[in-house]
Formats: structure tokens, sequence, C-alpha cells
């Protein structure tokens, strides 16, 4: 066996080249909070200085970057790299300097000094936590077990990297070489005793030195950051995270085998498309020959030694690893299981006691006969861990395997199928089973099953699916596409190409964890529990509504409704009487209409009271049914469960919360899928949020509760919100069923009383004009002449920028620099405007303390927000973050230091879930005791002394090394912290925070930016949950011009129409819409999509004619006048060098249509377009043969 390492890289725009990067200050991702070493970048990268020596040789320079421990790793020249003594020496220790070879990095296994074993114990007075002898002995024995000119290393990056984006933390893998050199330890100059006493006197980083470019190869993502379609296949997320944390880690032949299989297809794909960044048959030619190394020194039986642990046999592990390479391994392996069966009496070599014998045996009979034969036959051929082999004998339902061990044995690769682990770094992977499945011939042993076996390719096919994310299903061309590249790449033994034809002979165990389905003529795959999940929602959906509507026991009358929402305090009913009431009877109607309702579905867009009502359902619930009456408030997630029991005064609970009670989740967070109780005492269940629920949290929530006992059913919701992470869109699938089969089920809010307060008030009503651009709506059969008004203005009003209303401004940018200014600018004033106060040139952190009540100690950080749909690029949330926490906190971190780039009275928030099955420790000052308290991914904070160092915090020699966090919606909990590591695991900085993080918070003042030139992640739902956050007042940050806006409202920019699902409808997603790279350009119409990408059922007719006659056209492409004006015409038509407008008149009986169509007509005369003009109108209904007199006109045709 050999020993290889992982090492994580700082980001480098030029390949880590040993060069400045091209342009140093748009890496955002080499200071970001999880680059390496730590935020070392961050605190000491001089982006002014590095500027000036752009894509220049370090070589050659006058000073050390702080990415020195990275930027060489492919780099040719010899470096020096520096590591600066910690702080709290303090005696005179220098800065260490060491030469750094070409194509070198520096690492250090951090993992290892955080040990349990390396600590003091007992710890004493005056001792360290940790034993400084004990680390040094660990680092020592980890590079120790890399054996130079045989192991690998393989590079990669943390999360900050431009490929973590959407709120999905991916490591990346960038690299592989061979291991030349592991370097010496690195000493401290100048130490004193005591420092070396207590903390070593050796430096935390030893540099690797590699064979490259002889041996291994960078993958060239530099080149292709403006290419998704190649990143999309040469992006390398490996499978398994386990190894590409803490710096680095060891990896095995098996795991390092996974790796160089996936770097083969990488290779094989740049050969593809004709990349020259190094001759690819080369490094194609070398991973063939590593990958024989690695199947060598991996043997058959990587698992072998974990089986002897999990059955405590513990003196067969050294017997085992003792035994010469000439040995048979299956000879070893079956002369230990016969020997603890009792089969033999003896095993030569090895001494047991016969007390130990006796309790071997013992316990190996404890087992059924089929863990028996897993653990003898299977499992050692895979390369698990012992935790993981407990779970598969033990508990295999905690590890969401439903299989019984039978089935294990049958097929191991149901264990890839179905395993879950408890954190993302227990996966068991499909390369793990296949390598134990179809082992390298070499090895002497046959495999167990041909290349092209039922087995693996039902593997293959979940593991695509696995991979779709949203998708409920995928159509068997695409899953097949995707396995059969993936096999194309592999060594020839394990080598196949798969058909439908292999689909149709081997169904009949494929329908074990697949089910097919045949739509036009086309054959689709669900994973098959997918498939279970989806019918069970439609069958329990489908019963609740076919019941009568519900018998009240009480009345509620019309009267009881106006009482339960008008609120007579509200400055509405005061001011605007006639008003108010207008609004609360079209929610007494909504009330009216769904309360009776067994299954019902309260919707409407932000500001039109929806919380309001469920308010006043509980209050009518409780007058309706009397005190038997029971109801249960619900949400997808911790922060919206908090603002719901805030709002109704009521217990709310997360869907996690509920389910975990009743024992239907697992420790890991999955949903089990039987086994639970089933609550059969509520009778009224409203879940909020409802736009955030996946599919398998609904279909588990529907096992959690006997329905026979449920009366009524209520979905909370806003339909234009993202959908959820998880598969399906099960929120939007319920509403559209509604729509056509139960519209009566549906209330659905269309006055928005916070718009009628804001307009009656003077405070504006931007925020919701805008948003109701970017509502979903159906094809309609024409145009709305209201809508088409209300988006011109206020378009147009955004076009001239500034205070667009008293609720929202528009501010544009045209570089980063610029954004940044104008953003801290911006913040700064409203501010000042808000507070009365002033700010500080030396202290302006007091402004903003004081701003979101910091100082004070009852903080309010939810009171203004910056959110970014990205996360890299300057504009991206983590270079907002830096750039705010410097001009909010320079002084904090200047003077008291930092962990993990957090320092006092920073804005935070948690990025995991710690629940009950996971808490964190925190001091409950009501109590004044420490306790296990829940936080949620997505809660707000800040940060605070730790009550620990409140009397020498402001010693002027002091830096921090611990704090505190106080989340807003718990402030009698200070949570505590006490490692550069811990709050990397669970806190980023929250000054600017994603869309997606925002979901389901409201913020008084948003400022939300929004880039022009990148828009891979921007939806219609994406840019209205952005703005929809802000109760108050926004402010936009718009790149350059409303290009962005416009383009947004295009139909096909929305998210929801691009997920595949079934529930109620089998709608797939037009394989065109996968593709979309090949010919999608914006305004472009695809000839199979015209339904999808206009707005009208008239525009489609047109724009089929159009392609009828191959008429070049686009949609709504903007069309800008010299005084900077723009309209959008309907089609925009390019013919043989000249070009036409096209408008289509639908509603010219409706007085403002025509009144706005006539401004139009004189805009196009003003601007000299009249004569290129061409309009069609419908009287009586569209009129086809006009359309086609025009073409025939005009054109020809």
């Amino acid at each position: 066996m050999t020993t290889h390492i992982s090492a994580r890289l700082a980001w480098h725009d030029s390949g880590w080249n040993g060069k400045i990067c091209g342009t140093p200050k748009a890496n955002t991702y080499c200071v970001g909070q999880y680059s390496f070493p730590g935020d070392a970048i961050a605190k000491r990268r001089k982006s002014d200085v590095e500027e000036k020596h752009a894509g220049k040789d370090i070589s050659g320079l006058d000073f050390i970057p702080p990415c020195a421990w990275s930027c060489n790793a492919f780099g040719e020249k010899k470096l020096v790299s520096f590591d600066p003594p910690p702080t709290w020496f303090s005696d005179g220790t220098k800065v260490k300097k060491w030469p750094l070879p070409p194509y070198s990095i520096c690492t250090w296994p951090y993992e290892e000094m955080y040990r349990d074993e390396v600590k003091n114990f007992p710890k004493t007075k005056g001792t360290t936590k940790y034993n400084a002898q004990y680390r040094r002995e660990a680092a020592n024995s980890y590079f120790e077990q890399i054996t130079a000119e045989k192991s690998l290393i393989f590079y990669y990056t943390n999360y900050s990297n431009p490929f973590s984006e959407n709120d999905e933390h991916k490591y990346v893998v960038v690299g592989i070489s061979r291991i030349k050199s592991v370097g010496a330890e690195n000493l401290w100059d100048n130490q004193s005793e005591k420092m070396e006493k207590r903390y070593g006197p050796y430096v935390w980083a030893r540099n690797i030195t590699s064979e490259y470019p002889d041996q291994g190869l960078r993958i060239p993502y530099q080149k292709y950051l403006d290419r998704p379609d190649v990143l999309e296949r040469i992006l390398f997320v490996p499978e398994n995270p386990r190894n590409f944390k803490y710096a680095t880690r060891h990896i095995s032949d098996d795991g390092a085998l996974g790796l160089i299989e996936r770097l083969s297809e990488i290779v094989g794909t740049l050969q593809e498309i004709g990349d020259t960044s190094e001759n690819w048959e080369i490094r194609q030619n070398w991973l063939t020959s590593i990958m024989a190394e690695l199947w060598y020194d991996r043997g058959l039986y990587p698992g072998i030694l974990r089986v002897w642990d999990f059955i405590k046999f513990k003196e067969a592990i050294p017997y085992t690893m003792q035994q010469d390479s000439s040995c048979n391994p299956d000879q070893i392996k079956e002369q230990l299981f016969d020997f603890i069966n009792g089969d033999s009496e003896s095993v030569h070599g090895l001494s047991v006691s016969p007390k130990r014998v006796k309790s071997l045996r013992k316990r190996w009979k404890y087992l059924e006969s089929s863990q028996q034969q897993l653990l003898r036959n299977s499992i050692p051929r895979f390369d698990l861990t012992t935790r993981q082999i407990e779970k598969i004998i033990d508990r295999p339902q905690s590890a969401n395997i439903y299989g019984t061990h039978d089935d294990i044995i049958e097929s191991p690769y149901t264990l890839s199928e179905q395993y879950v682990g408890d954190d993302p770094d227990d996966q068991i992977t499909f390369s793990q089973i296949d390598h134990g499945m179809l082992p390298s011939p070499d090895l002497g042993e046959g495999p167990d099953l041909e290349p092209d076996d039922w087995q693996r390719l039902r593997a293959l096919c979940v593991e695509q699916l696995q991979r779709s994310s949203q998708h409920t299903f995928l159509s068997a061309e695409r899953v097949l596409f995707g396995i059969n590249y993936k096999l194309s790449f592999m060594p020839e033994w394990k080598r196949t190409q798969f058909t439908q034809r292999h689909l149709e002979v081997e169904k009949d165990d494929l329908a074990e964890a697949l089910t097919f389905r045949i739509e036009a003529g086309k054959l689709y795959f669900y994973q098959k529990l997918t498939f279970e999940d989806e019918r069970l929602v439609e069958k329990t959906l489908r019963e609740l509504s076919s019941q009568s509507d519900i018998r009240l026991k009480f009345p509620v009358t019309e009267n009881h409704w106006k009482n339960y929402l008008t609120k007579p305090d509200s400055v509405l009913a005061q001011e605007h009487p006639a008003e108010y009431e207008k609004a609360i009877s079209q929610q007494v109607d909504v009330c009216i209409n769904i309360f009776r309702r067994p299954i019902s579905i309260l919707c409407g867009a932000a500001g039109t009271g929806k919380t309001t009502i469920v308010e006043a359902i509980i209050r009518a619930i409780e007058k309706a049914h009397g005190p038997e009456s029971s109801f249960q408030l619900l949400a997808p997630t911790g922060k919206a469960a908090d603002r719901l029991r805030e709002r109704t005064g009521k217990e709310a609970c997360t869907i996690h919360a509920f389910l975990a009670r009743r024992g239907w989740l697992n420790n890991n967070f999955t949903f089990r899928r039987e086994g639970g109780q089933r609550e059969d005492n509520t009778t009224t269940f409203i879940v909020d949020e409802s736009s955030m629920i996946d599919l398998a949290m609904l279909a588990t929530f529907f096992r959690a509760v006997n329905w026979n006992s449920v009366q009524r059913l209520v979905f909370v919701g806003d339909p234009n919100q993202l959908p959820p992470i998880g598969i399906g869109k099960t929120y939007a699938d319920v509403l559209d069923w509604l729509r056509v089969e139960l519209p009566e089920h549906i209330g659905e809010l269309k006055t928005n009383i916070r718009q009628i307060y804001n307009r009656l008030t003077g405070k504006g009503t931007g925020i919701l004009d805008l948003a109701n651009i970017y509502l979903h709506r159906r094809l309609a059969d024409e145009k709305s002449a209201d809508l088409d008004a209300q988006e011109e203005d206020i378009l147009t009003k955004i076009q001239e920028g500034g205070d667009v209303s008293g609720d929202l401004r528009v501010l544009f940018w045209d570089s980063p620099e610029a954004l940044e200014k104008v953003l801290v600018r911006t913040m700064i004033d409203d501010m000042v405007q808000d507070t009365g106060e002033t700010i500080g040139l030396e202290r302006p952190d007091q402004l903003w303390d004081n701003y979101y009540g910091i100082a004070n100690g009852d903080g309010y950080p939810e009171r203004s927000q910056v959110i970014s749909p990205y996360r890299g690029e300057l504009y991206g949330i983590e270079n907002l973050n830096k750039v705010l926490q410097q001009e909010k906190n320079a002084w904090m971190l200047r003077n008291k230091g930092s962990l993990g780039g957090i320092t006092y009275r920073d804005k935070v928030i948690q990025t995991r879930n710690r629940t009950k099955s996971n808490p964190i420790k925190a001091f409950n000052t009501k109590t004044r005791k420490t306790e296990d308290v829940q936080i949620y991914n997505g809660e707000i904070g800040y940060t605070k002394v730790h009550g620990f160092d409140h009397k020498k915090w402001t010693w002027s020699q002091f830096h921090l090394g611990q704090f505190q966090v106080v989340f807003s919606r718990k402030q009698h909990f200070w949570v505590s912290f006490f490692s550069d590591s811990q709050v990397e695991e669970n806190l980023e900085l929250a000054y600017a925070i994603s869309v997606h993080k925002s979901q389901g918070s409201e913020f008084q003042r948003v400022y939300f930016v929004l880039p022009k030139h990148k828009r891979g992640l921007l939806s219609r739902e994406l840019f209205y949950t952005g703005l929809t956050r802000a109760q108050s007042h926004c402010t936009l940050f718009i790149e350059e011009d409303i290009a962005p806006l416009l383009s947004l409202r295009r139909r096909e920019n929305s998210h929801l129409i691009k997920i595949n699902s079934s529930l109620f409808n089998f709608t797939p997603v037009p394989e065109e819409f996968q593709n979309m790279f090949d010919w999608y350009e914006e305004g472009k119409i695809h000839k199979t999509l015209a339904e999808y990408m206009v707005r009208s059922k008239s525009e489609v007719i047109i724009a089929n004619m159009f392609f009828e006659r191959d008429i070049p056209f686009q949609y709504e492409a903007p069309l800008k006048a010299p005084d900077g004006t723009i309209v959008l015409p309907d089609f925009t038509i390019k013919w043989r060098g000249e070009t036409w407008y096209w408008e289509h008149e639908g509603m010219l009986h409706i007085e403002k249509y025509r009144n706005r169509q006539e401004v139009k007509h004189e805009w196009y005369k003003k601007h000299g377009y009249a004569e290129q003009l061409i309009i069609t109108k419908e009287s009586a209904g569209f009129d086809s043969q006009e359309v086609k007199d025009v073409l025939k006109e005009k054109f020809g045709l």
C-alpha cells in the first residue's frame, strides 16, 4: 500500500505557474474565507503592488507574495516562501523564510494538530491545551508516510474558487503529480525558550516538491472560465470530499484510483475539444500507467483490515499487514475467517490467547448468516471505513439502506445507490464498489461480473439521476450518454457501451432501483424512490381533495373574518379607510373560499398579507371547532419557523423538527421511509414558505401523518420565489394542478396591501411595481395592456437612475471599483440619515454598531442587507464582505486580530444546521449556564467579545483567540467559537449574502447588486426573491444599464420551467433547454420553444409563421434611440440587409392600450424608424391572413 496526499491551494488565475496573477485584484478567491493558508493572503496581500507586476515571474521580484505557499505548484523557477510568527509569540521571533524549489507547494496536516492524542492531559495551570512535542511527532509521522517518487499529490482548492456558487460549496481538484521529495522541518529563528517550550520550534509548513512536468497534469480551468459548456465537462468536483479537508489528508490507493479515473475522463474531453495547454496524449498514457501502479498496490482486499477492526479481531491486523506480497491474499483471508468460524484451530504465525479465541468466535456467531457472508466475501473488496461497515451490518436504515443484507450480497452496488452517511465526508461512491467488483486482471482474480452486467448498469443509472439535482426524472437517452461517456475513458477490461436494448433486456432487475416511463414513444427514468414519492404526494392530495367541505361546529361569518383581519391601529385603516376596507374585503373572500376546503393553497406575492390571513385562519379554527381543535404551524427552515411564530404568536416548528420528534429523520438528516410514528392528534396543518419544500421532504411529511384524522391542510407561499434546492418543484406543481382541477381550492391574494399603504402614504411602490414584472404568468391569449404599460413606465424610470420612487433607488456602475465606492457611500449615507449621527473618521465602526444596535447589546443585524447573486468576482459576496468589513471594522482587524477571518462586532451568518442531533454550545444569559442550542443555516447575528475576555480585550497587546456570536432571534444565547476551523465550518461574514441565503428573511433596507456580463445563475425567480426581501427600501446597483432587467424579464429565464417533474402532470423539459449553450442568443426564439419564450398565443402563431418561411427574427430585442430611451418591438426581423420592427396590436378595444400604442408609434417616428415599422392588428380575434398578406408584401413569402 502507498500513501498519497491531497494539498490545498489558494486560487490562482494563471494556473499556479510561479507568476503574479494576470489580474490580481480580480482574484477575489485567494482572499476568500476558504483560501489557504487560512486568511493569511487576505491579511497580507497588497493588491496595488501586485497589479503593477501582474503576470510577472515572482522569482524576479523584490517582494514575496503571500500566496507563495501555492503559486509555484506548476512553476518552473525557484522561489522563496515565508511565514511570520504568530502574534502571540511576542518574543522577537523572526519571520521565517525558506527556499521553495520549482514545482513545489507548502502544506501542513492541520487535522493532526487538533486530535485528542496531542492534547495535554490532564491540563494543568500554565500549560497549553495542546502538547507541542506531541504535535511535532504527529506532523512528522504524517509526512513520513509519504514515499518519495512513489506517492501522488492531488492539488485542490477549497470553497473559495470560481465554481462555488448558488450556495453550493465545491472542492475542486486542479491537478496531480508524483511527489519528488518532502522538505525538511522549518524551524523558527531567534525564538525564545519559553515560546519553543509552549508552541514548539517548528513552522507549520513544509515543502512538497513534485515531478511535474515530467509526471502530472494541470487542468486548464483559467482558459475556460467564460465557456460554461466546456467547464461543465472538465470541472473536477470530487464525489467524496473526505480526502480534501484540513489542507492535506492521506489518500488510499483505492481513493486515488477513483480520482485518476475522473482525470482520465477530463483529459479525454480536453483531447476531444482540441485543447493545446499540454500534450494530452502523453498525459493520458501517464494516467494509464498510474492506474496500473495503483491497482497493484491496492490489491484485491483493501477493506480487510477494517473488517478485522469491526469484528474486534485486532491480532489479525498486523498479521495481515506483515504478509509477504508473494502470499495469496485470498488464502490469507480464508484462513483467518476459517479460524474465527471454528473451522480451524490455529493460523500459522498468529498468536491469539484461548480466552480471546472464545470471545471472537462468540461475537462472530452472534451475527446472522447474511451478515457473516457480507463480511467474509463482499466488504473486504471495498475501501470502506470501520464506521461505514458498522452501519451497513448493524444499522443499515440509519444510512438510508432499505435493501436487505441479501440484496447487498446479490448486488454490492446497492451500497453506492442507497448509502447516505452522517456528513459530506461519509460517502460510498460508484467507483469504490466498481473497483471491488471489476478488479484489474493483473491481480490474478477474475471479475465477479461482466462489464455490461445489469448491476453495474443500474448503479450507473442511479448515479446519473442523483447528479441531476432538481430533476425527478431524465430521458434514457441523456442517462445513457452520460454513462457511456464515463465508461469510454475506463481501462479496457471495464469498458463497455450500453444501449436501449440493454435497458429492455435488463428491465426486471433494473426495476429494483429504477422506474421506467414511456411518453410519446420516448423512454424516461426515475429513481424508484423518487417515483414513489411523487405518487404518494399525488395520492394523498387527491384523497384530501375528494373529501366533502369541512363541517364547522360553530359558524364563522363574514363579520368574524372582518374582525380577524382588520387591524384598527394600522395607519392605512385610520387614514385611508375606503382603500383599507376594499383590501380587507378581498382577503375576507379568500378566507371564506378556502377555510372549509380540506386541501387549499394560500398564495400571493410579497406584501399581499399571507401571514395576516394565517393568523386569521388560526383564530377561525379556534372559533369554529372549539377547544378540541388542534393545529400545527410548519415551515421548511428554522428562520421561517421563527418568523411565523413571531407573527402569529403561536408555536411553530420546522418540518425537520416535526419529523424528528416522530422518528422519521435519521441523524444524517435523511428521511426515513418507514418506522416512524404517525401523527394523529392534529386536525389542521398550515405549512408556510411552501415554495421551499422539495419532494422528499413533502413525501416524508405525508408519511408521518395519519390523514384520516386531519380536517385541513393549507399550503402558504409565494409561487414567484426560487424553487427548492432539492428534487422537484412541488409547490408549483400542486398549484398548477389545483388551478386546472379545483380552482376554488386556491386563495390567491391579488390586492397588495403593502403596495397600497406605500402608495397612499407616499413611501413609494417601486419595489412591488418592479417585482410585478417578474411574476409567473401563463401563456396569455393576448398581452395585458395594463401590465405592458406598467412595465414600460417602471423600466423607463429605472433607466433614468436615481430615486425611482420612495422605496426604490437605482444606481449604475461601470467597474468593480466604482461599485465598491458607491455601495459604501450609499450605505453610510443611509445610516447617517436613519440614525441622525455622523461617521467618525477614526472609528467608523461606531456608526455601524449604533445603526445595527450592536453597541447597546440589542442587535438588529437585519436592519439592512447587501445581496448579490454571486459568491465570486469583485461584485460577489466574498469580495463585498471583505470591502465592507474593512470599511466597518478596520480598527478591530488591525488592533485585535481575527479568527477565521472574522473579528469582534462583525455581522455573520450561520452556514450549516446545528440541530438537536448536533447542537452547539452557548451561554444562556437567562439561566447563567452553558447549554446546547440549535442554530439553523441562514441565521444572522453579530460577534462579540467572549465573556472570558471582557476584562482583558482592551489591553493594547491583546489579540482575540475566541469570540461569541449573538444571533438576532436568540439574543439571550452567546454561542462560543474557539478556533479558525470551527469558524470556517459554521460561519461566514454576512455584510453581503447570496439571494439563496436571503430567502425566507426580510430586511428593512436591501442593497441588491446586479451584474450585466455574468448571467449564469440569474433567473426571474432569483431576481424577484432578492428584490422582495426589502420591506421598506431597496437600492439596485446595476452594471452599466438596464440590460439585466430586460434579460430577466424573458420567460425562458425562469428556473422553474427547466426542472423535470411529473407531479400530477408529466412535464419534461424540452431537450433544447438542456443544450442552450449550443444555440441561445438573447431574443432568439428556438422553433420548438416558442410557447415557452413568448408571452401571448398570438405571438406563438406569428413566430411559427416566421419559422415556416425561414425568416430570421428576434423577440422583444431592445431598440435604443440616440437619446437613450428604449422600446421593445414584438419582433425584430433582419431580412436581406434591412431591419424591420414588427408590432402586433391585440387589445385595441382598450383605451389605455390604444393610447400606449400611439405613444409608441410616435417614438418610432421621432427616432427615424417609422419606415421600418410593420403593424398588424387584432379586432375580432387573430387574423392569420393579415399576417400572411404582410409577409408576402414585405418579404415576398
